[in-house]
């Protein structure tokens, strides 16, 4: 098996931390100015190393869920949400800070994705055809699908041959894994992803950058849109 060998995951150490903390803000148990434990409290709670945790209070910060300030700590930010016995979700962050994340997430992934069908090997062709079918395999598994999601999008990033960039997406894992998960919750979630990708795949394949880049931004934008949009109907009905 090669190195980039696609292998279901399991859900990182980092990705644990991040999801407990964020239980924790959601309903309450943290409340907004709240001082975290230190990192070696935390290491200790979850007995997990010293990177977990930074990654996990890393992603938290990215998303606005949490404020990291030299010499005074982290601590729970001003969030959004207003019904405190629930998951904040992604409207928990804010419609702001959720436009800033597709904002990111579009620019960042068309280098990618540019730079993937420049670069992409036979190798990295093969692991993103493995990961996108098994994604069509699992369309009635939604665990499965959100796993496959974002392996699609980090085989991607391999095939771009930039470690840089690579690390860049890998810092925004948690707040994509967040907006898979609330994207799996409705019926329409995963309706059109597949097809969505194979577009994408199919341009990187061919050495087009442009017509990748052009998918990339639409699968993107039109989920983002949408999303955003059940979302909010969502909470004016609740």
């Amino acid at each position: 098996m090669s190195e980039h060998s696609f292998v279901p995951e399991r859900k990182r150490l980092a990705d644990q931390v991040a999801d407990h903390l964020m239980a924790l803000i959601g309903t309450g148990r943290l409340k907004p100015g709240d001082k975290l434990p230190s990192e070696p409290e935390l290491m200790k709670q979850f007995q997990v190393g010293r990177s977990s945790i930074r990654e996990a209070i890393g992603a938290l910060s990215l998303v606005g869920l949490v404020t990291v300030k030299p010499g005074q700590g982290t601590h729970v930010a001003g969030f959004s949400s207003e019904n405190q016995s629930k998951p904040i979700g992604l409207l928990g962050i804010g419609r702001e800070r959720i436009d800033e994340l597709v904002e990111a997430r579009v620019e960042l992934e068309c280098v990618i994705v540019r730079f993937a069908a420049e670069r992409a090997t036979s190798e990295d062709l093969e692991e993103i055809k493995k990961v996108h079918q098994r994604m069509k395999e699992a369309r009635n598994s939604e665990e499965k699908l959100i796993k496959l999601d974002l392996a699609f999008h980090m085989a991607v990033a391999r095939a771009c041959r930039n470690s840089v960039l690579v690390r860049f997406l890998t810092e925004m894992r948690q707040p994509i894994r967040l907006w898979m998960e609330q994207k799996a919750r409705f019926d329409w979630g995963y309706e059109k992803v597949y097809e969505q990708h194979d577009l994408i795949l199919r341009a990187i394949e061919s050495g087009n950058g442009s017509e990748a880049e052009a998918a990339l931004i639409s699968h993107l934008r039109s989920t983002g849109e949408r999303l955003v949009a059940a979302l909010m109907d969502e909470k004016e009905e609740s």
